[in-house]
């Protein structure tokens, strides 16, 4: 689980729920059985020089949790916000995350979750998904922070070697986002269509030459994604 520490603790616990209950039936019997390797109570809070491995990533906690065999995906916990976006460990989750996803296709990749559900199973309110929408729209990945100087530019050469740029892990990202956002409009829709076809008596019908604007289409329209003009 990819997480800010300035989250609620019942936020980032409803939102790790509602991902349970998501993706019970292929890993465990009931969803308190889905396992979750969270840094806060994974990592020794009073011995982080060693946990960390210092300028060693590849025998940081984090890195070892990625990359074990038993990790299926990565749930990162999200608020409209999208703080985890802005610390630097967070960005590394989300760089191997990346750099896995493209070597093993067994790997489920990141799940953008929230305490409404999860974006990419179309599960998060529709209000909770335009405001994430349009944050990641206009958040620039080299602004993330850390408590350690050192950590931040460590993090930061290792998204330049493995991605060549900033640029480039920001449109990543931002495509992403968009993948889940277009899960989020196909689950909007199915829903309103429902409660239109039961005000309607069952009929489903559509007053002839309607048009609804649709999630991206709002998104677009009140803020452009950059990834859509090419920059940044």
């Amino acid at each position: 689980a990819s997480h800010f520490w300035g989250h609620a603790f019942s936020h980032t616990c409803l939102a790790l729920k509602k991902h349970a209950r998501s993706v019970v039936h292929s890993t465990a019997r009931s969803w308190g059985d889905v396992a979750y390797w969270v840094c806060t109570f994974s990592i020794n809070q009073y011995k982080i020089p060693e946990e960390l491995a210092g300028s060693d990533w590849a025998t940081s906690s984090f890195y070892l949790a990625l990359r074990s065999s038993t990790c299926r995906g990565t749930a990162m916990v999200l608020d409209e916000r999208a703080l985890p976006l802005e610390r630097s460990w967070c960005l590394f989750e989300l760089l191997q995350t990346l750099q896995r996803s493209e070597s093993d296709s067994s790997f489920e990749g990141m799940l953008f979750c929230t305490s409404s559900g999860i974006m990419n199973h179309g599960g998060a309110s529709v209000e909770v998904s335009l405001n994430l929408g349009k944050r990641v729209s206009d958040l620039s990945l080299e602004n993330a922070r850390a408590s350690s100087a050192e950590d931040k530019a460590m993090i930061d050469g290792l998204v330049i070697k493995e991605m060549g740029s900033f640029e480039h892990i920001n449109r990543k990202l931002r495509l992403h986002i968009v993948d889940a956002l277009n899960h989020a409009e196909r689950s909007a829709h199915k829903d309103f269509a429902t409660i239109r076809a039961s005000l309607q008596g069952g009929s489903g019908t559509e007053h002839p030459g309607e048009q609804r604007p649709t999630l991206l289409s709002r998104i677009r329209t009140s803020h452009p994604l950059k990834d859509q003009a090419g920059g940044n």
